[in-house]
């Protein structure tokens, strides 16, 4: 099997690149461009700089690949720009899905978010759950999926769209820049000041999944690719508020670093918590199971070895 991976200088790509050449998969990354340490982690790897909105650059690229797994779609951080997040969420997708079709690769997975089931979420959440996304990083995302819907029901390109939680996990290059994400940020504040300052009350629910079992479950929907476009939630069994992961922060840097940090909430909403459960009942149907050894703890505690790193 051989696989393209768009975004594999990105958090999600690159250890999604870095998962499938571990198997022994034939591995095609793709990225605008590779940091340097991208490109020593994935050396088995053939590395393409190709931007997913230059059609010219895309028709000159012709590579032997099975499946395309997609993640080069807007973050929460390029969403803000509506334009950008468009463009690469959507324009970038249908690119990818006509890149798919002319040079015969019949199958991808296209990233979404959990997000454009909505923000504070509360009860069972599953595929059938009523979208209701609230601001444009969910939106851009649904654009992509409706693009993989559309392709796959064409008979173009078979897809399916996937749709983490949070995601969190060790950092394995010096490419990674998402440190707004958690618990990175809280790792990072504790690192730099000795102190976490949450800025809400703490008391919002999120569902955080670890990349090992992400590119696990990815690795299972490949195996088993539906011949219509599905829907898959990428999650874990567990929810943490905001404030038990920064407390699961605070236990993992007195134990690393034999010195107390403190944790300060500095707002008062939300009120109350929003409880929430995920579930994940097409990935159980073929078979996927969460390896419970990758936790928050141990996640937590590679990338505080990374920051010691770089000091």
């Amino acid at each position: 099997m051989k696989i393209l991976i768009t975004g594999a200088n990105g958090f999600i790509g690159t250890y999604l690149a870095n998962f499938f050449l571990k198997k022994g998969v034939h591995v095609i990354a793709t990225s605008r461009q590779f940091h340097p340490t991208t490109a020593k982690l994935l050396k088995g790897a053939d590395l393409i700089e190709m931007d997913i909105l230059s059609p010219t650059q895309l028709q000159n690229i012709k590579p032997d690949a099975d499946i395309i797994i997609h993640t080069a779609t807007a973050n929460d951080i390029i969403s803000k720009n509506t334009l950008k997040g468009i463009e690469l969420s959507a324009l970038g997708t249908k690119n990818i899905l006509d890149f798919a079709g002319k040079n015969h690769i019949d199958k991808c997975v296209v990233f979404s978010t959990f997000q454009v089931y909505g923000t504070e979420l509360t009860g069972a959440i599953s595929e059938s759950t009523a979208l209701n996304y609230q601001n444009d990083y969910g939106l851009n995302h649904l654009l992509a999926e409706m693009y993989a819907e559309m392709y796959s029901r064409q008979g173009k390109v078979k897809c399916v769209s996937v749709r983490p939680t949070n995601v969190y996990g060790p950092i394995l290059t010096d490419a990674f820049n998402r440190w707004s994400l958690v618990p990175g940020c809280f790792c990072k504040e504790a690192f730099e000041s000795g102190v976490i300052k949450i800025k809400s009350s703490g008391k919002q629910m999120r569902n955080f999944v670890h990349l090992e079992n992400l590119s696990r479950a990815v690795e299972y929907i490949i195996q088993n690719f539906p011949d219509e476009h599905e829907h898959y939630n990428l999650a874990s069994s567990q929810g943490n508020t905001m404030l038990e992961v920064a407390e699961t922060v605070k236990q993992v840097y007195e134990k690393e670093f034999q010195k107390p940090l403190q944790v300060y909430i500095e707002g008062r909403e939300p009120e109350a918590t929003n409880f929430f459960t995920v579930r994940m009942d097409k990935l159980k149907h073929i078979g996927f199971v969460e390896d419970n050894s990758f936790s928050l703890q141990s996640a937590i505690k590679q990338i505080f070895e990374y920051l010691k790193s770089k000091k």
